[in-house]
């Protein structure tokens, strides 16, 4: 009963820590998305949220309260802190988060195929 008490107790603390101000300034600095540009606070938000949806479908799949405490909630709430600060920091300066980030242009200069020479005598 004992090892059951502590997991238990491990889980609900864990719990209430991936939901807590205190877990988020500790995995993030609030202050790093004001350094970022449009594009790479867009780009942030993507990864984020793209890492989020991974964790909640690990986290479902595992099904199982204290492994998910153990295993995900640290991450889960540094990578929910990430996407939060982009947004927050994307909304002071007026960027869009709805937009695709810029393709990439393409190179002026394509490869060009080589021509296969004529051999003398073959």
């Amino acid at each position: 009963m004992g090892r059951f008490g502590i997991l238990l107790l491990t889980a609900i603390l864990a719990g209430c820590a991936s939901d807590s101000w205190l877990a988020e300034n500790l995995t993030t600095v609030p202050q790093y998305s004001d350094t970022l540009n449009c594009a790479d606070l867009l780009s942030q938000y993507q990864t984020a949220s793209a890492r989020l949806k991974e964790l909640t479908r690990l986290m479902d799949r595992s099904g199982n309260v204290v492994v998910n405490a153990l295993a995900y909630d640290t991450e889960y709430a540094s990578v929910r802190a990430k996407r939060k600060y982009a947004e927050e920091a994307a909304a002071r300066k007026g960027c869009d988060l709805s937009e695709k980030p810029p393709a990439k242009p393409p190179d002026a200069n394509p490869p060009q195929a080589k021509k296969p020479r004529n051999r003398p005598g073959g």
